[in-house]
């Protein structure tokens, strides 16, 4: 375990609090004797557990120690790296001024598998005490890490895999097999985790997304805002979340009641008809949002903002020249405003044995457009990196992606576009509503490295056009 101690009283700490720190198995002990060089070393170094005595100067030309520093540091801690163990050592003076840090602290599923606040205060006095606790702490991480991972293709780094550990530990596994599913352009990692027993078997069956504690936050409050409203079976159940240890990242898991066989994208690859199956029954499940839509009206920029915001949009005016694209924006149009997944593309529908989708990844769940998902869903064979390169469409059918009858002509998989076409002329107040959401998307794929611009361009040129 990489120990940082915050303590201004260097030669105490090099005296006594090093040598019994080494004593207990600390794995590295890094020493900080204020706020900026603390700071330093947690930004530099992979840091598992924090000492921290609140009386500390603001830097190291600075020897008058201030409690405010301390508390400080504690809260910076909290914030950006949220899953990081955190010791206060107190005084006689500064006991009071942790009692409502600590009391605001949030429990979470510890090394030992049991739920904890990931904050402990003890007097700086009981020395003893305090190294009885820490070689405790030790000892577990050193049976989290121990816990075997075969992750092989899923890239993930020390901490994302201390958090699949953390799950096998809750659940009394001693190893796990980890699966890529997404192979998108987001910085989270979805993937499919089974969990072994002594005896090597498989017993437990999940899906992970592991992502910082912001993002896996706003997955768990659209989860319960948004998810819990479809019908049951449409969604995976909510197990629990993991970060202790792992500094700013955290995972939230969850359970299938059946194991799903395959994806949208394979099963568009492999069987159109069982694709417009699929289709059918997404399109019952997402119709319980659609019935709560409402009319609004929103400018062209409201649309794309959504999908692309006004930074990466004005980095981008120079590859679209030749579009008028800021008088664009400006243009008025009126919507059915519901909630939509906001990222259904083929790898976030999982498609059990029986044909039956199933939801996942609830990160940009959002209010707008009634029309966002069905875009996607028609979009993303062409520019998911995941497919991409299976599908070899002409630039024709973009550029006459607005003709309804020479998109049928063009299309690879003209069944699947007019059951597509059915649903997103329902859920559109007006034929506008889809072509100004075609053009947001578009653009948005202009902000990816290894996206098809030349499709996205015929895009955003046939939207401009079409608008009118």
């Amino acid at each position: 375990m990489n120990i940082l101690h915050v303590e201004d009283e260097a030669d105490w700490f090099e005296r006594i609090v090093r040598p019994a720190l080494n004593d207990i198995g600390a794995k590295k002990v890094f020493h900080a004797i204020s706020y900026n060089s603390a700071l330093a070393t947690i930004k530099s170094q992979n840091i598992d557990y924090v000492i921290l005595d609140l009386a500390i100067p603001i830097d190291d030309e600075t020897h008058t120690p201030d409690i405010s520093n301390g508390l400080n540091l504690a809260s910076y801690i909290r914030v950006n790296y949220p899953g990081t163990p955190l010791l206060i050592l107190t005084g006689q003076q500064t006991e009071e001024a942790v009692e409502q840090f600590v009391e605001d602290e949030d429990v979470t599923i510890f090394w030992d598998g049991k739920a904890r606040s990931l904050v402990k205060v003890r007097p700086k006095r009981s020395l003893d005490k305090v190294m009885d606790l820490l070689q405790i702490a030790i000892e577990e991480l050193v049976a989290i890490d121990s816990i075997e991972i075969d992750a092989r293709g899923c890239n993930l780094d020390l901490l994302e895999e201390r958090v699949i550990k953390l799950f096998c530990k809750h659940n009394d596994a001693i190893a796990a097999k980890v699966q890529s599913l997404d192979d998108g352009l987001s910085s989270s990692k979805v993937l499919r985790v089974n969990l072994m027993s002594d005896l090597g078997q498989e017993f437990h069956w999940a899906l992970a997304k592991i992502d910082s504690k912001k993002d896996i936050d706003i997955e768990d409050s659209n989860f319960n805002l948004y998810i819990n409203k479809l019908p049951v079976g449409s969604f995976p159940n909510l197990l629990n979340q993991y970060s202790a240890g792992c500094a700013d990242k955290k995972g939230v898991f969850y359970q299938f009641a059946t194991k799903y066989s395959s994806d949208y994208f394979k099963v568009l690859l492999e069987n159109e008809d069982i694709a417009i199956q699929v289709l059918k029954r997404m399109r019952i499940i997402l119709d319980t949002w659609f019935k709560n839509k409402q009319v609004k009206q929103v400018k062209v920029s409201d649309i794309r903002r959504l999908l692309c915001s006004d930074l990466k949009y004005s980095n981008l005016c120079s590859s679209i020249e030749g579009f008028n694209c800021d008088e664009f924006e400006f243009k008025k149009l009126s919507i059915n405003s519901s909630i939509q997944h906001g990222d259904l593309h083929g790898k976030n529908i999982l498609v059990s044995e029986e044909y039956t989708p199933i939801v996942i990844d609830y990160g940009d769940i959002k209010i707008t457009t009634s029309v966002l998902d069905v875009v996607t869903l028609e979009l993303s064979p062409y520019f998911h990196p995941a497919v991409a390169q299976k599908f070899k469409p002409s630039i024709e059918l973009f550029e006459n992606w607005f003709d309804e009858d020479k998109h049928l002509q063009l299309s690879l998989f003209p069944n699947v576009s007019k059951c597509l076409m059915e649903w997103r002329n329902n859920n559109s107040f007006m034929p506008r509503e889809y072509t100004v959401t075609v053009y947001a998307y578009a653009v948005r794929q202009l902000t990816y490295p290894n996206t098809n611009k030349k499709f996205a361009h015929a895009l955003i040129k046939s939207a401009i056009s079409a608008f009118r």
